[in-house]
C-alpha cells in the first residue's frame, strides 16, 4: 500500500478549490446572459409591437393585432378608442394600451400599397368625340384620391379602331393598367343597356339629324327590344343606302332593392320567419330569392339579422336589421278607475267603464275587492283592482268610492252638534257662531251637512244650522234674507215677539242677539228685506 503524506492531501484540496472557482466563474457568466436571453424571447414572442403597420380599409382591428403573434398579455386592454379612427385614411395614429397598471404607447401606421381596383371599357363614339379617360374607365375603387390618364393620346382621323391604354394610379403611386379600344364609326355597332333603360335612335346613331336619319332605323324595331328585357338583339341601321348591323346589349347588373323593418318578440312566442323582416323588396327581373343568412336562437338580447335578396341575373343585395327578443315584465294597466260617487245602499258595477289592458296580451280579465267597502255607510272608501298577464307580471290600483249622506246622516250630525248646547235661543246662537267658522261656502246641496262636516260656511250655512237647532229647542223660528239674497239670519218668537238673531260670527249683524226691525236695518246699512213675507219684529 503507497503511504500518502500531508503533501499529497495539500495538492489535492487546491486541485478541488480551483475546480470549484472555476464553476463558480462559469455560472456568474451563463446565468446573466440565461436570463438576458429568456426576457428576450419573452417580449419577442408576448411584447407589444411599437409600430403596427396595416393597409387602409382593415377590417375588425383588435388588440390582438397589437401584439407578437397575437399573444395578449392578460388584463391587457385597448384605452384607445378605435372606432375614432377613419381606417380608410393613411397616417400614423398614437395608440395607448393599459397592462394592469402600466399604459404603453405604440403607433398605428396605416399605409396604402394596393392599386385601385378598376373594371375598363371601350368606348364606341364619332369623329367628333373628344378624348376623355375617364369615359374608359366603368367603375373604380380605391381609399384615396386617383388620376386616370391616357399613354398615348391616338389622333382621331378617319372611321376605325384606335387602341388606348389607360393607367389609373392613386396618390401613393399605386397603379393599375388596362388596354382598350376607341371606336370610331358613324353609328354605335356596340350599344349597352341597363334594363329599365329605354333604347332610343340616338343610342345608335352618333349624329342624329331628324329629317336626314329618320327612316336609318325602325322604330317599331327599338319598341320590341325596349319591351324585351334581357338578352342581345340586332338592329339594322341604313345609312347612304347600305345597311349596317348594330349589337344591342340589354343587361341587368342592377341589384334588387331590399328595404327592412325592427322585429321585437317576446321569448316565449315563436321566431319570426325572413318574411317577416322584408318591408319591401323588389327588382325589374321580378324574379328575387332572398335568403336569412343569420341563424335566428331564442335567446334574449338584441341580434343582428342579415337578408340577402339576388334577382335571377345574380345581382345580390344585402342588409341588415335588428331582432330584439325580451322577456315580458310589464303589468297591465288600468284605465276607467275615476273616483265613483254613489248615494247610500247603491247597487254599484264595479267593472263597468274599467278596462285592464296588457301590452303583450292585450285586454285582460281583472278582479275587484270590495270588501273595504260599505255602501250603508256614508265615508270614502277603496276598492282594489287586480289584473295579471299570461307571464304573472301583476297590476294592483285602488279607486276611490264615494258614499253620499243622506238625511237620517245629517239628522245625527245635528243631533250630535246639539248635544253640546242647551236651550236658550242667546246660547244656541253663540254656540253655532263659536264652532262654525266663517267661510264664503254655501254648502252645496246639504249646507247643513257641509257647516257640521267642515266646521265652516258662510251666513247661509250659519242661518240654517241656528234655525235647526231653536226648532229643536221648542222655539218658532223663520229664516230671512235680504231681496238681493247677500245675507241670511233668522227671525225667533220671543216671548210672544219676533225678533232678529244672527249666528253669523265676526259679524256687525250680530252686535245685538234680539233686534228690531228698526235695529236690523241699521245693521243692514241700505240692504232690505221684503217686510210683506215676513212678521214684523217690533
Amino acid at each position: 500500500m503507497k503511504k500518502l503524506d500531508k503533501n499529497t492531501f495539500k495538492n489535492e484540496g487546491l486541485k478541488e478549490n480551483k475546480g470549484l472557482k472555476r464553476l463558480i466563474i462559469i455560472l456568474a457568466i451563463i446565468i446573466p446572459i440565461l436570463t438576458i436571453i429568456i426576457v428576450l424571447v419573452y417580449f419577442i414572442y408576448f411584447g407589444v409591437i411599437n409600430t403596427i403597420t396595416l393597409e387602409v380599409g382593415v377590417d375588425n382591428l383588435t388588440i390582438e393585432n397589437f401584439y407578437r403573434h397575437g399573444k395578449v398579455r392578460e388584463n391587457a386592454q385597448l384605452l384607445t378608442d378605435i372606432s375614432g379612427i377613419d381606417l380608410t385614411k393613411v397616417g400614423d395614429y398614437p395608440i395607448e394600451i393599459q397592462e394592469g397598471k402600466k399604459i404603453r404607447k405604440v403607433t398605428l401606421k396605416l399605409v396604402d400599397t394596393t392599386p385601385p381596383v378598376v373594371e375598363f371599357q371601350d368606348v364606341y363614339s364619332n369623329l367628333d368625340y373628344k378624348l376623355n379617360p375617364e369615359d374608359f374607365v366603368k367603375s373604380l375603387q380605391d381609399y384615396s384620391n386617383t388620376t386616370i390618364k391616357i399613354v398615348e393620346e391616338p389622333e382621331i382621323t378617319a372611321y376605325q379602331e384606335y387602341p388606348v391604354e389607360v393607367i389609373v394610379e392613386d396618390e401613393y403611386g399605386n397603379m393599375t393598367k388596362g388596354n382598350c379600344k376607341l371606336v370610331i364609326a358613324m353609328f354605335n355597332a356596340l350599344v349597352k343597356k341597363e334594363l329599365g333603360e329605354k333604347l332610343t335612335i340616338q343610342d345608335i346613331l352618333f349624329s342624329y339629324d331628324e329629317k336626314k336619319d329618320k327612316d336609318a332605323i325602325d322604330q317599331k324595331e327599338i319598341d320590341k327590344i325596349n319591351q324585351s328585357g334581357v338578352g342581345e338583339y340586332e338592329l339594322a341601321v341604313k345609312i347612304d343606302n347600305n345597311t349596317f348591323k348594330s349589337k344591342i346589349i340589354i343587361e341587368d347588373t342592377t341589384a334588387p332593392t331590399l328595404v327592412l323593418k325592427n322585429i321585437t318578440i317576446y321569448d316565449d312566442e315563436a321566431l319570426p320567419t325572413k318574411e317577416s323582416f322584408i318591408k319591401e323588396v323588389k327588382d325589374l327581373s321580378n324574379e328575387i330569392t332572398t335568403n336569412l343568412k343569420t341563424e335566428l336562437k331564442r335567446e334574449v338580447g338584441e341580434y343582428e339579422v342579415v337578408i340577402e335578396a339576388i334577382d335571377k341575373y345574380g345581382n345580390k343585395t344585402e342588409e341588415k336589421t335588428k331582432l330584439t327578443i325580451k322577456k315580458d315584465t310589464t303589468a297591465p294597466k288600468f284605465s276607467g278607475l275615476s273616483a265613483l260617487t254613489v248615494n247610500k245602499n247603491a247597487s254599484i258595477d264595479y267593472k263597468k267603464g274599467v278596462k285592464a289592458t296588457d301590452n303583450k296580451d292585450g285586454v285582460v280579465d281583472f278582479t275587484v275587492n270590495t270588501s273595504s267597502v260599505n255602501l250603508s255607510k256614508y265615508g270614502t272608501y277603496y276598492a282594489t283592482y287586480t289584473a295579471t298577464d299570461k307571464a304573472g307580471n301583476k297590476q294592483t290600483s285602488k279607486r276611490k268610492i264615494i258614499v253620499l249622506h243622506d238625511q237620517s246622516d245629517t239628522n245625527e250630525k245635528l243631533n250630535q252638534f246639539a248635544s253640546g248646547v242647551g236651550n236658550n235661543y242667546e246660547d244656541i246662537r253663540k254656540y253655532v257662531s263659536s264652532k262654525i267658522k266663517y267661510n264664503n261656502n254655501w254648502g252645496g246641496d246639504d249646507a247643513i251637512w257641509y257647516g257640521l262636516t267642515n266646521y265652516a260656511g258662510n251666513c247661509y250655512v250659519h242661518a240654517l244650522i241656528y234655525q235647526r237647532l231653536l226648532e229643536k229647542a221648542g222655539y218658532q223660528v223663520k229664516l230671512i234674507w235680504t231681496t238681493d239674497k247677500t245675507h241670511y239670519w233668522n227671525l225667533v218668537l220671543i216671548n210672544g215677539v219676533w225678533r232678529h238673531s244672527d249666528a253669523t260670527p265676526g259679524s256687525k249683524h250680530s252686535m245685538i242677539s234680539a233686534e228690531t226691525d228698526e235695529v236690523r236695518l241699521a245693521h243692514l246699512q241700505g240692504r232690505d228685506w221684503d217686510h210683506s213675507q215676513w212678521p214684523e219684529a217690533k
